[in-house]
């Protein structure tokens, strides 16, 4: 892993993403490691803060925080509570790890970037929170762009970058991208 983090740095790379995407109890669950997450997260950020430091100039270590799997209520049966304390414990980890910033990626429904953001924020770290749209223009919860960008900048602790990844490729990213925009710029 510390060899993955080098190779973005030699390439210049100015953040890196630790290897936690699934890092909190629902995923960790799937392998009987749910009780582990902050000592999996730490460790995670811990091996990119060491690359970080040696990189002889300025790189973020970014927390990466993907989503619980699960449904959040009423659509599922994941509490916003529960969920929102899974992402804290995962984002504690990786901020006691050393990770600078908290990089929520991947999420689908409003109600989960929302538990994440707000599990995010108790550590006190800067929260970069993206979703992901497919070739509808949506998230596989119905969202589009424009709605996401909006919801997010209305949370109590809204992040401080939002934006669009995964998908399905590079050009309906650049598509949701510029709906996230025109929340905020409209006309963009």
């Amino acid at each position: 892993i510390a060899d993955l983090h080098g190779e973005f740095v030699e390439a210049g790379s100015d953040i890196i993403l630790t290897n936690s995407f699934g890092c909190n109890a629902m995923r960790l669950k799937l392998h009987n490691a749910e009780s582990r997450v902050h000592e999996l997260a730490k460790a995670a950020a811990e091996i990119a803060r060491s690359v970080a430091d040696a990189a002889g100039r300025p790189v973020i270590v970014a927390g990466s925080m993907g989503p619980t799997g699960e449904l959040l209520f009423p659509v599922g049966t994941l509490t916003h509570e529960e969920a929102r304390d899974a992402f804290a414990e995962q984002a504690r980890g990786l901020a006691d790890g050393g990770a600078d910033s908290l990089w929520i990626e991947t999420m689908s429904s409003r109600e989960e970037l929302q538990a994440a953001v707000e599990g995010a924020a108790t550590t006190g770290k800067p929260v970069v929170a993206t979703m992901t749209f497919d070739t509808a223009g949506k998230t596989m919860m119905g969202v589009s762009p424009e709605d996401a960008s909006t919801f997010a900048g209305a949370l109590a602790v809204a992040p401080e970058g939002f934006g669009a990844n995964c998908g399905l490729g590079a050009g309906e990213n650049i598509s949701s991208v510029v709906g996230v925009a025109r929340a905020i710029w409209p006309g963009a």
